[in-house]
């Protein structure tokens, strides 16, 4: 690709015209691109604010406009408004291609609390009530229509887009477009399609983060025509930086607990370290949740609640937790490990301080987190042998012959794919997806549900039940409704299930969990099945090969983003802007607020004086000290005892008292 041309704040030029509301009579071609001051008038009408952030404004003044536009803003940079307003001015139909259900739900919520139509189609949408909000679409007035970018591949949705006045079309976290992004989804390569559909539709791409890189595939593979590449630098002045090298993360995390002022996200790695790391905060008295994919929407939705009130103080979490969440006045974000991208890494902490108040950003590195790191990045990604054998697990569950054809598309549970090769479910996943890019099958997410099997045979243990305790009722509730199930899984229906057993939906879930470690089932969230359809004849197993340019470029690119993130632990300058020269090679001034810019100085003897007071314990002491200070402080400690004006017993620092 040429040059693409940038546009940058001081550089928009706006055309004077009249604001017309939004009625599917108006003729974009008529009108001219409104001027700020009408879009300023759109948003007090709607929204409320006086005027546009700096950063919004040449996306919403492009937008509306009715070019193709890229906008790269940092994470709380208010992204919704520069598609809304934009799709509001131009009228018709704005369609809004949004990856997550929760994150459709409060936008559509959001508009319509505003007086402005918006729909979303979601997998979990009875018939009827898809056929209704297509109707609209086509029929209506305009609006907002959110859909998920696998609609796209449905003939339904296909025959009513392509019959709908579609003026814009707003890709949000565009860097999913991208094969080199570091959250790649295979059907947003289907968003391109549009362009046929809809020719003279305006084209909005949204982005917290993309590199030059990114940014040019994106521009790409939305067929953007001279498109407006405008990109807000990542940094947001109240958000400071901070790695903290540490004997023991464990510690280090309970001190940074009894530090915290207002609400804080724990990040982690695992589910496991999820559940872990919040039992290990409630035991020390903080108020914390665990939150992951693999717990039950009831808990989610539960834990999510009440850290959104403010009655939950932290949440440890996986990255499953945090786009689309609306809370503005989140003060810290921590990381008990090392993120393996740092795009990723950017977007999970610019989670923090939406509101524009000082807020923080700490990593926490032990002395194995390197080590730890290094091993997840190695083991991401399967080997030419692990592909071929997870194909032939694929194809052994969908009982498909080599060389037959698929009519339609099959769901298949993730979890057994990795069984007989060996391999992790992660090895299993990114398998699947580099068949999709070698071309040999599509991917598509599944409905929202979850699923069960039987690892018994059901009327045997009708017969002779199985001694399980507790959990015989959710059993008998499962056998009662399923016992002679045909199908390998089925679809669960929990508050069925539930009230047979009457248990609560908590208790019932827990059963469940408990039956599905006793191996008598197995449960599949939507997240651990995907739904599969080879394009062509089934390859064969022994002798498919996925291309080593598309394996081993990714290898490539994977172990680049891990070696940058090794270099902002060791890096001795601003950390802001050591993460901004990913992007942009024009850093901005030093940030003066992160742990390089504004280390913590050292307690003077008088404040360590004070804090000793009569007595402290040695626990108290470490959490008024900084972690940079420990040792030089104890080093005083030591000294002061030598010199007999201190001593310690129990767990306790005091004061000698002086003798005359």
């Amino acid at each position: 690709m040429g040059e693409v041309p940038r546009v940058r704040t001081s550089k928009v030029r706006a055309v004077e015209c009249d604001y017309t509301p939004m009625y599917k009579e108006m003729t974009q071609a008529d009108k001219s691109p409104p001027t700020l001051a009408a879009l300023e008038q759109v948003l007090r009408e709607h929204w409320g604010f006086s005027a546009f952030r700096p950063s919004q404004v040449p996306v919403v003044l492009s937008g509306a406009s009715g070019g193709d536009t890229l906008a790269i803003l940092p994470t709380g940079g208010g992204k919704s408004i520069c598609y809304q307003i934009p799709g509001l001015v131009r009228g018709g139909i704005c369609l809004v291609i949004s990856p997550l259900v929760a994150l459709m739900a409060d936008q559509v919520q959001g508009l319509r609390a505003r007086g402005i139509a918006a729909d979303a189609l979601t997998s979990g949408l009875r018939k009827g009530e898809a056929e209704r909000i297509l109707d609209n679409a086509r029929f209506g007035p305009g609006g907002f229509l959110f859909v998920a970018p696998e609609r796209l591949s449905q003939p339904d949705f296909q025959a009513a887009c392509q019959a709908m006045d579609v003026r814009t079309i707003a890709v949000d976290e565009a860097h999913c477009v991208s094969q080199w992004g570091h959250a790649f989804r295979a059907d947003y390569l289907h968003v391109g399609k549009l362009r046929n559909w809809h020719p003279q539709a305006g084209w909005i791409a949204l982005t917290a983060t993309a590199t030059e890189k990114v940014a040019d595939d994106i521009e790409q593979l939305l067929g953007m025509v001279r498109p407006h590449r405008i990109r807000v630098g990542m940094r947001r002045p109240n958000l400071a930086f901070a790695v903290h090298q540490v004997p023991d993360r464990h510690a280090a995390i309970v001190d940074w607990g009894h530090r915290l002022e207002g609400s804080a996200i724990l990040y982690v790695r695992t589910r496991r370290e999820s559940e872990a790391m919040a039992a290990m905060l409630c035991a020390h008295g903080f108020s914390a949740a665990p939150y992951h994919a693999g717990m039950s929407r009831a808990d989610r939705d539960d834990h999510q609640s009440r850290w959104i009130s403010g009655s939950l103080g932290i949440l440890a979490c996986t990255t499953a937790f945090g786009m689309g969440i609306d809370k503005p006045d989140v003060r810290h974000i921590a990381h008990a490990h090392i993120p393996e991208s740092p795009e990723g890494y950017i977007q999970e902490a610019g989670r923090a301080g939406r509101d524009g108040l000082k807020a923080k950003a700490v990593l926490f590195a032990d002395p194995t987190a390197v080590s730890d790191a290094e091993g997840h990045v190695a083991r991401q990604w399967p080997s030419p042998e692990t592909i071929r054998a997870v194909l032939q697990a694929l194809s052994n569950q969908l009982a498909l012959a080599q060389g037959a054809v698929m009519e339609d598309p099959q769901e298949v549970w993730i979890a057994p794919l990795a069984d007989k090769p060996g391999c992790t479910l992660q090895q299993a996943r990114k398998s699947l997806d580099l068949m999709a890019r070698a071309g040999w099958l599509d991917l598509h997410p599944v409905r929202s549900t979850t699923c069960v099997k039987w690892l018994h045979d059901p009327i045997s243990m009708v017969e002779r039940p199985p001694e399980v305790g507790s959990d015989g009722r959710i059993l008998a509730a499962l056998l009662a409704r399923h016992g002679r199930e045909k199908r390998p899984g089925w679809t669960l229906d929990s508050s069925a299930v539930f009230a047979q057993a009457g248990c609560s939906e908590n208790a019932g879930w827990q059963h469940l969990k408990r039956l599905a470690e006793l191996s008598i089932i197995a449960i599949a969230s939507p997240t651990e099945r995907v739904s599969v359809q080879f394009k062509s004849a089934r390859p064969s197993a022994s002798t498919a090969r996925v291309p080593a340019a598309i394996l081993e470029d990714r290898k490539r690119d994977s172990l680049e983003r891990w070696e940058f993130m090794k270099s902002y632990l060791a890096s001795e300058g601003c950390r802001a802007q050591f993460l901004e020269s990913l992007f942009d090679a024009d850093a901005a001034a030093p940030c003066g607020i992160c742990d390089r810019c504004a280390p913590p100085s050292p307690p003077t003897e008088q404040e360590i004086e004070v804090w000793i007071g009569q007595r402290i314990s040695f626990a108290e002491l470490q959490r008024l000290v900084p972690s940079e200070h420990r040792t030089e402080v104890r080093d005083t400690l030591e000294q002061w005892r030598a010199q007999g004006k201190v001593s310690w017993k129990d767990g306790m620092v005091f004061k000698v008292p002086e003798h005359n």
